[in-house]
């Protein structure tokens, strides 16, 4: 539908999916109007766009399930299909843009049908974090942070094993995290003399600690991922 160049952020709730979209806006990628304002839980924002939080979690809840609880399948229907096709055409002006909404990492293949030459990009962060993070925020057992972790991201190391573009873990120190993100703008041709600013490690409130385990499933998991990694 657009022959301009899209970027599409992958990646779970709580894994720096925002940080992500804030360093692609700092080397030009054009967001437009995001929800930028500072909550709680986020205090830059969360940087995504509202028409596609709202229908891709509408769509969620056509098949059954919710950010929480993903849906094996999704199936697009012509409602959400018309929303992400206006979303699409009014960026038709923009030789470079983006967009990120955790959710896209279970609506990924509706996403493709029509944008075949998009550009996929992923973010990942420790397991254990992500679910104490979910339990801060929302209340939910370690047991099911860790469930909704692995749903999605069995479900990005499966889309980048296919289409093989770069992912980079989220990282605990703001120095070594900038690194990574230059990496990956360079592999994404993307090229800024400007410092990066947007990624502030101090933002982070729960970490994972040494003694963590985890289930087998989510160690496969990570472990794939981490091999992948940039």
């Amino acid at each position: 539908m657009s022959d301009n160049t899209c970027y599409i952020v992958l990646g779970m709730h709580r894994s720096g999916t925002s940080a992500l979209a804030g360093t692609l806006m700092e080397a030009g990628v054009y967001l437009g109007r995001v929800l930028d304002k500072s909550i709680t839980r986020n205090p830059k924002g969360l940087q995504e766009p509202p028409a596609v939080l709202y229908m891709q979690e509408d769509l969620l809840k056509a098949n059954g399930g919710s950010w929480n609880e993903p849906p094996e399948q999704v199936e697009w229907f012509p409602m959400h299909a018309a929303v992400r096709d206006l979303f699409i055409e009014s960026r038709d002006g923009e030789a470079c843009w983006g967009f990120k909404d955790p959710r896209t990492l279970l609506t990924l293949e509706g996403w493709l049908k029509v944008l075949p030459n998009a550009r996929p990009l992923g973010i990942f962060r420790h397991p254990m974090a992500v679910a104490r993070s979910l339990e801060s925020r929302n209340g939910f057992p370690i047991e099911k942070g860790l469930a909704i972790w692995h749903a999605y991201n069995s479900r990005l190391l499966d889309w980048q094993t296919r289409l093989d573009f770069p992912i980079v873990q989220c990282l605990p120190e703001t120095v070594a995290m900038q690194a990574k993100l230059q990496s990956l703008l360079q592999a994404l041709g993307l090229v800024t003399e400007q410092p990066l600013e947007f990624f502030d490690a101090s933002l982070q409130t729960v970490r994972e600690t040494e003694d963590d385990r985890l289930p087998d499933p989510v160690q496969s998991v990570w472990r794939g991922l981490l091999d992948r990694a940039l």
